[in-house]
């Protein structure tokens, strides 16, 4: 069995450079760490910090609220999906998943050759509850595309779908966009759940990959062994800079919040004029999944908002929802004031 294409990063990789307009950054750009109270210098790793990996689990302890002895780390969110398919293989359980989701979310595990079966959001529970075979829910929450979290009620509902010694993954990488005091995980240290973030969003940490997996540490040695086969490790450098970012959090929710709101009203402004488009505004991430009437598939849309208009949107039809669009509102609030310009004429001209 050869790979499928993970069908967003193959247009994100092949289209990407034609855009003038780029709406599909999901995370915020990599910020000037020095003015954000960060300390960049390799010499002052060495001096301040004897062993960075148990540094930065600390402080990512202190701040979640986790046990230490239940982080993992890793090398950016996308190898906690990897690492946590494989052990979904390993287990020979099937991969169930709502739509509309991430795509890696339940590509990744398809290309292992592990069954994976999607439902809209409202039947995943039934879907769960009705199979026999060995069962891992993988669900992103705030949900990307849809950019809102799941509530309490249904993720509980999920939980309880699931038979002992199944699990259900959680990816939180754009959980800080909820913009609390506190980043509030739902990950309870039971052995039925487990979770992953990510520095890359939120922090803007793209150029240098750190991530974690939250889980029991009768887990983590599996995938500790799992690991193993790929013999990857966090360097020392991005997490002594990740942990002092999250020590900076305040001063990075401030950037945060100077780009999201205004975006959002901008974009608000002209999603809720216009007859031809529906959404369900985000209310916890940088992105919005929205909906248009129309006969034209959503690649065919987007392939015209980009060679007609310069404008990078990314098809729904790549998160299982048809008819359907996502936006991301992270770029500079002036430059993205005029895309919405932009936007708006393509909008009127195109779906009337």
């Amino acid at each position: 069995m050869f790979p499928e294409d993970i069908r967003l990063l193959r247009w994100i990789e092949e289209k990407m450079h034609l855009a003038r307009y780029n709406l599909s950054l999901s995370g915020l750009p990599e910020p000037d760490f020095k003015s954000m109270g960060v300390d960049t210098s390799l010499e002052d790793m060495k001096r301040d910090a004897d062993n960075p990996e148990e540094y930065f689990r600390n402080i990512l302890s202190d701040l979640y609220g986790y046990d230490p002895r239940e982080i993992f780390l890793t090398t950016g969110g996308s190898e906690a999906i990897f690492l946590i398919s494989l052990l979904a293989k390993s287990m020979d359980a099937d991969v169930f998943t709502g739509v509309p989701e991430y795509e890696p979310i339940f590509n990744v595990p398809a290309n292992m050759g592990v069954r994976t079966r999607t439902a809209p959001f409202h039947r995943l529970p039934g879907m769960i509850s009705a199979a026999h075979e060995r069962k891992a829910v993988f669900m992103s929450n705030p949900n990307n595309p849809l950019g809102s979290l799941h509530d309490r009620k249904y993720l509980e509902q999920i939980r309880g779908s699931v038979s002992t010694g199944d699990f259900v993954y959680v990816d939180e990488a754009f959980l800080e966009f909820t913009l609390e005091d506190r980043p509030t995980s739902v990950y309870d240290g039971q052995q039925d759940l487990m979770v992953n973030g990510s520095m890359t969003k939120f922090y803007g940490f793209s150029g240098m990959r750190v991530g974690w997996i939250v889980t029991t540490p009768e887990r983590i040695r599996i995938l500790e062994r799992l690991r193993d086969i790929t013999g990857t490790r966090n360097p020392s450098y991005p997490l002594w800079i990740a942990g002092q970012c999250l020590l900076n959090r305040k001063r990075f929710q401030e950037r945060a919040r100077s780009v999201v709101e205004p975006n959002l009203r901008a974009l608000s402004a002209v999603v809720e004029s216009s007859p031809a488009l529906s959404w369900v505004p985000p209310r916890h991430a940088p992105f919005a999944l929205i909906r248009y009437s129309g006969n034209i598939d959503s690649v065919g849309l987007c392939t015209t908002a980009l060679e007609r208009y310069g404008l990078f949107l990314d098809p729904g039809d790549y998160f299982g929802q048809p008819n359907a669009f996502r936006l991301c509102f992270t770029g500079a609030p002036d430059e993205f004031k005029k895309a919405m310009e932009v936007f708006s004429g393509f909008v009127s001209k195109t779906l009337g």
